[in-house]
């Protein structure tokens, strides 16, 4: 169902039923401007940053990436501070992402319900949380991306941003973070472990992955960026890595997602058996 929102957004807002939660959920939604192909159109799910919401990605401009392809549908969905996972405390956001949003936007708009016309990326927790839906469930997504990815939160302990905090950091506290993820050693924090699911996606086929982080963001962040290229490159799955000038806020959000999302979207991208080109730093 279609529920009129007071911010003037490009899009419309998407009601939906998710059991997975028990109770309906709101994505938003931007639909191509012009007729579908014959197939459907393929369908971007954008993940938001820890703390944000649907309209996060939205609210960067107007339709900031509408100029990066007329035949994809764009999905927003909201976690909040939930991390697009199945958490320590109950709520089940893999599960209504795969289980209820998907499904349900497929069954709704023209879209092609190939594998091959799903991707899926994000900023941040959503970079992360779109990098581990899509090894935890191959065969799902064609292609994934992360932009400053926060990766590795399964070792988390404490909080190492306390120290920047009182100012504009988007990273959860000790107690945020905690009452997703559970204590050390936890069960969930070894289902969403990051090296873990680089190690499993050796083992199969991963979908094309594209990493970027920008030099100016949290030390923390760009080194775990840089881990996870060191493991993906360990592991032998390909997969892009860039640096690009940038902090960790929305305005390099938005560029870095327009330069991944356009090379992932090229007609020439590879299929699933190919080789991606070497990372490029800079």
């Amino acid at each position: 169902m279609l529920i009129p929102r007071s911010e003037v957004l490009r899009g419309s807002e998407f009601e939906h039923d998710a059991p997975s939660l028990g109770r309906k959920k709101v994505a938003h939604v931007q639909v191509p401007s012009g007729r579908p192909p014959l197939a459907g159109f393929r369908v971007c799910y954008l993940l938001h940053s820890f703390g944000g919401d649907r309209h996060s990605w939205a609210r960067q401009g107007d339709g900031f990436l509408t100029g990066l392809a007329s035949d994809v549908l764009f999905v927003f969905p909201e976690s909040g501070r939930r991390w697009f996972m199945n958490d320590a405390s109950g709520k089940r956001y893999e599960d209504y992402l795969l289980a209820d949003l998907i499904p349900t936007i497929e069954a709704t708009y023209p879209v092609d319900r190939a594998a091959r016309s799903r991707i899926i990326g994000g900023f941040s927790m959503g970079g992360a949380g779109a990098i581990h839906l899509a090894l935890r469930n191959p065969g799902v997504f064609s292609r994934a991306f992360a932009v400053a990815g926060a990766f590795y939160a399964s070792e988390r302990q404490g909080d190492p941003y306390a120290s920047m905090r009182g100012g504009a950091c988007m990273m959860p506290t000790e107690q945020e973070h905690d009452r997703v993820w559970g204590p050390v050693g936890s069960e969930v924090r070894r289902a969403y472990d990051t090296g873990r699911l680089i190690e499993g996606a050796a083992a199969g086929r991963a979908p094309a992955l594209a990493l970027e982080v920008g030099i100016e963001d949290y030390p923390r962040v760009v080194e775990m960026n840089r881990r996870v290229h060191r493991a993906l490159d360990a592991a032998g799955v390909a997969h892009t890595y860039e640096e690009h000038p940038g902090d960790h806020g929305w305005p390099y959000a938005t560029r870095a997602a327009t330069r991944l999302l356009g090379r992932l979207l090229e007609p020439s991208t590879r299929p699933p058996d190919a080789g991606w080109p070497s990372a490029r730093v800079g």
